[in-house]
C-alpha cells in the first residue's frame, strides 16, 4: 500500500513539473540563484563561486548543460529540493526544499537551464 502511494504521488509531481515549469518566472529565478546558489556555483553559473572554488567534488558547472542527476526540469528540481546526498551525491550541495518555496524552486530550475552556452 505505501509502494502504491508513493507510486501515486511521483506520478502527480512529475504530471504538474511541465506546468510549474511553464509558470516560472526567470527573472526570479535569477534573483534567488543569486541569493542561494552562487556562492558555489558562481555568478554566471560556471561552478566558480568564492565558496565553490575550495569545495571538493567541485559544483556543477551549469554553463556545460552537464547534470550528474539527469537534466531534465524534474531531476534538477529534485537535487535542488532534496540534495545531491539524496542521489547518492556530494552532501555539499544542500536539500532547499525546506528553505525555498516550491514556485522559487521551479524558477530557479528555469534560470540554471538558460545559464547552458
Amino acid at each position: 500500500m505505501r509502494t502504491l502511494l508513493s507510486l501515486a504521488f511521483s506520478v502527480a509531481i512529475l504530471a504538474t513539473a511541465p506546468l510549474a515549469m511553464a509558470d516560472a518566472d526567470l527573472e526570479k529565478g535569477q534573483q534567488v540563484y543569486t541569493m542561494f546558489c552562487s556562492t558555489c556555483h558562481g555568478a554566471t553559473g560556471d561552478g566558480q563561486g568564492p565558496v565553490g572554488k575550495v569545495l571538493q567534488p567541485p559544483p556543477r558547472d551549469f554553463t556545460a548543460g552537464d547534470f550528474k542527476y539527469g537534466g531534465s526540469d524534474q531531476d534538477i528540481f529534485q537535487v535542488i529540493s532534496d540534495g545531491a546526498a539524496s542521489k547518492g551525491g556530494s552532501p555539499l550541495m544542500a536539500p532547499w526544499g525546506a528553505v525555498i518555496p516550491e514556485p522559487d524552486r521551479w524558477a530557479i530550475v528555469k534560470y540554471i537551464l538558460s545559464l547552458k552556452k
